[in-house]
């Protein structure tokens, strides 16, 4: 029997029960096709459930009446591997979408038009009728209602202009073009910061730092890290309708942050981690990101399509990298905010049912300005009986306090006396239902369901209190938390490892660019043990490496820019060979063929490259170019100036990142550590 999609004015539902899901951003378009599949299986091993993903309109029709659904434009193609993986999809097809593209995703001749844009002007309508209508051909048989993956689709993007013809009035209008072109989902939303919204369901954000603000100096403390209910959301706004009638949405959890030329902030996993813990603190049903995965911008048919100020953007990007420090980067590499989110996701996937209806309560004496740093930060999600307390004592860029024999209280329970050191955040449960368990609270944070077990995580003394006899639970640190992922061989087992695990159809698969070293709950089979805190554990080896790689500085130097020739060697065996750039400068490029493939601007941290995507080129030219000091440039730690200019390369790597397969197998076949 299909499953049913819908929404209360507190949770998503499925066939009538509440859900929580988490929904990540990647833009097909912006990736190569022939590995959207991997990439597809790598973002639903990181939780994602819904994959939401903008229709750049300048990606399929830079010119006019020249539409195109091919190649990493093929829509249909991406849609249907996100069903085959198993996971949902949400459309944004703007028409305006932003996605720091050129003109927010606009061909340049609307922009060039006399046509009154983003508005109910009928020639403007009827281009976007024309553009939808081919885009409907597309996708028609992926509609949820025709077996495919698409629940849901949000129209136009930050859209605030008022007056005739525009505002509600406009969105109402854009929603029943895409009704009458025959677009039918369960799921119809609007983004909801200081946004027009119609009869749509409203999307939240939040990101961490602004890399479009027009200051080039420390920021004041950004409030992602207050505890905010869904009608007083700092970050987002004034509120253009009631928010007590919709649920608490997430569209654009910031997943990390795409830097700008003038600003470039360095995200951190624990950034990442700990803005996620407030909005679910704070009542967010859906935890959606943007975006989960980076990319790349295509080159349009007479431009690059990124935003810049040139054609009236109000930044200046990078031509091609969409990296966005986002938990799987620009060419497939795996963050550690993927772990971070992980984290939660594996939560919700067990326990999202339980927490969804519960009300969000933030204390009177919980801070309400990011820039209180003495003051613990807390919130609880409750049904009035059982729940789950939240603590946030992170805020990015400020030292926080200690908090020292902390009495947490939530409902009727006192926790004991705890430590709450500078930059932790976690959740704690109380009257939790384990089965047929009760656990009445407990210092240490849960993680997942295992066979008829549960796993927690804590770094102290995780205190279990039950209401009579308890159930069986396994405690983890959470450095292990961070590194652990659940999969099905016969039974249920819980992997430790350090390198992502992915699990397909096709099997179980570690990511690696060194030993693989695991822990395996419960003991394998053949141990004859049963569920218990000590893990088998074994090592897989790598392959070995025949590559080398040699870099010659070229004769050409410049106060501007340097040169260097990057050579490759040796057989390669591996999925892919990432070189890893460690450099200091404005910005980098890497020309391959004698064509500019990638480039960066420099953030503080080495700059990673895949090159399978360019079926492996042996010889390749890196240009590095100076920062004058000076510069109207913003980043987290100050370049170190040599003469005025920053203008160097401390060493280029590369490495073979292998597919190390899992199975029962290996893992009882293998040497003990």
């Amino acid at each position: 029997m299909k499953s049913t999609y819908g929404w209360t004015k507190q949770f998503l539902t499925k066939d009538g029960k509440p859900i929580l899901p988490v929904m990540g951003e990647f833009h097909f378009s912006r990736y190569p096709h022939r590995y959207w599949r991997e990439e597809l299986e790598k973002m639903k091993a990181g939780g994602v459930e819904i994959v939401s993903t903008y229709i750049f309109w300048n990606h399929h029709e830079d010119i006019h009446g020249n539409i195109h659904w091919d190649g990493d434009r093929d829509i249909h193609s991406f849609l249907k591997c996100c069903g085959e993986v198993g996971l949902l999809a949400f459309l944004r097809p703007g028409p305006w979408c932003h996605g720091e593209a050129r003109h927010g995703g606009f061909p340049d001749r609307l922009i060039e038009s006399d046509m009154h844009l983003r508005s109910n002007d009928p020639a403007y309508l009827g281009e976007v009728r024309r553009f939808w209508s081919s885009l409907f051909e597309q996708t028609e048989s992926d509609l949820f209602k025709n077996g495919g993956p698409v629940i849901g689709i949000q129209i136009e993007n930050e859209y605030s202009k008022g007056g005739s013809g525009c505002g509600d009035e406009h969105i109402r209008t854009l929603t029943k073009i895409a009704k009458e072109i025959g677009f039918d989902v369960p799921l119809w939303t609007a983004t909801g910061w200081s946004s027009y919204i119609g009869d749509l369901l409203p999307v939240s954000g939040g990101y961490v730092e602004e890399p479009w603000h027009s200051s080039i100096g420390e920021l004041p403390a950004n409030d992602c890290f207050i505890f905010a209910d869904k009608e007083h959301l700092p970050n987002i706004g004034k509120y253009l309708f009631d928010a007590s009638l919709f649920p608490f949405l997430t569209a654009e959890l910031g997943g990390g942050l795409q830097v700008t030329y003038n600003r470039r902030p360095r995200v951190s996993a624990a950034d990442i981690g700990a803005a996620s813990l407030i909005r679910l603190g704070s009542g967010a049903n859906l935890l959606g990101y943007y975006v989960f995965h980076g990319g790349t911008n295509p080159v349009g048919e007479k431009y690059t399509l990124q935003e810049s100020k040139s054609v009236g953007n109000s930044c200046d990007l990078p031509a091609f990298s969409y990296d966005f420090q986002a938990p799987i980067r620009e060419f497939g590499s795996i963050a550690e905010s993927f772990r971070e989110i992980r984290m939660l996701s594996m939560f919700l996937k067990d326990f999202g049912e339980t927490l969804a209806p519960m009300d969000a309560v933030i204390p009177e004496d919980s801070p309400r300005d990011p820039e209180d740093t003495e003051s613990l930060r807390t919130a609880v999600r409750t049904d009035e009986k059982r729940g789950f307390i939240f603590i946030n004592n992170y805020q990015r860029r400020r030292n926080m306090k200690k908090h020292e024999n902390v009495c947490l209280r939530a409902g009727d329970v006192s926790f004991e006396p705890i430590d709450i050191l500078p930059g932790e955040y976690f959740f704690l449960p109380f009257h939790m239902m384990l089965g047929e368990t009760e656990l009445i609270s407990a210092a240490a944070t849960p993680l997942c369901r295992l066979r008829d077990g549960f796993v927690f995580y804590a770094d102290r003394d995780a205190r279990y209190r039950w209401n009579g006899k308890s159930a069986k639970v396994l405690t983890l640190s959470r450095k292990d938390a961070k590194n652990a992922v659940k999969v099905k061989f016969d039974d249920e087992y819980l992997i430790i490892c350090k390198q992502p695990v992915i699990e397909t159809s096709d099997g179980v698969y570690c990511l690696a660019r060194k030993d693989v070293e695991l822990k395996i709950f419960p003991n394998l089979p053949d141990s004859g043990a049963e569920f218990e805190n000590e893990p088998s554990r074994c090592t897989l080896p790598l392959p070995e490496s025949a590559i080398k790689l040699t870099v010659n500085p070229l004769m050409k130097v410049s106060d501007i820019y340097r040169e260097y020739e990057l050579l490759l060697d040796g057989t390669i065996t591996g999925d892919d060979v990432f070189l890893t750039v460690d450099y200091e400068g404005d910005q980098a490029e890497l020309i391959v063929d004698g064509i500019k493939a990638a480039d960066d601007y420099y953030r503080g941290d080495c700059w990673e490259i895949g090159l399978k995507r360019w079926d492996f080129p042996r010889k390749m030219l890196l240009r590095i170019f100076a920062m004058t000091q000076g510069a109207p440039v913003f980043t987290d730690e100050p370049l170190n100036f040599e003469n005025g200019r920053a203008l160097r390369l401390n060493g280029v790597t590369a490495k073979e990142e292998f597919r190390i397969q899992i199975s029962p197998d290996i893992l009882s076949g293998s040497d003990k550590i």
